[in-house]
């Protein structure tokens, strides 16, 4: 696993152990990207019945041996609830990392075409990447 999807799994233990944390979410759908199904599953279910009850989780769904090996992966974790809000802006954190190295990969890789084409100079290069780089520290 990596430390993206540690955080999300995290995240969703300490809510399957404290429901009412639900009501603390800072994340948007899209900071969940290997664990989405299971987060909209969760944030529906706990829309309808306020809390995770896994008798309830498992007569709304049709696999339920599958949610219940999700919930087993879950409850293994044991992460701290108390922490359920550094844990959030901690993947909110590298989320916006692997955003900027995106957009960051994206601009170089354009102005790496450029200089190849001899579009530009490499003092150009070096001094548009520089700006890149300011700019991606200003809009992440």
């Amino acid at each position: 696993m990596n430390n993206q999807n540690d955080l999300e799994l995290s995240i969703l233990s300490c809510l399957l152990q404290k429901p009412e944390l639900m009501e603390e979410v800072i994340l948007e759908d899209k900071h969940f990207k290997n664990s989405y199904k299971l987060w909209k599953f969760m944030q529906s279910f706990y829309k309808k019945f306020h809390n995770f009850d896994v008798t309830l989780m498992c007569s709304v769904v049709d696999k339920r041996y599958k949610l219940i090996d999700y919930i087993k992966v879950l409850i293994n974790l044991e992460p701290n609830p108390n922490l359920f809000k550094e844990y959030q802006t901690q993947l909110l954190s590298l989320f916006l990392d692997t955003e900027k190295d995106k957009y960051i990969i994206g601009k170089v890789f354009g102005l790496a075409n450029d200089l190849i084409a001899k579009n530009i100079t490499t003092s150009d290069f070096r001094a548009m990447v520089d700006e890149i780089y300011e700019n991606a520290d200003k809009l992440f």
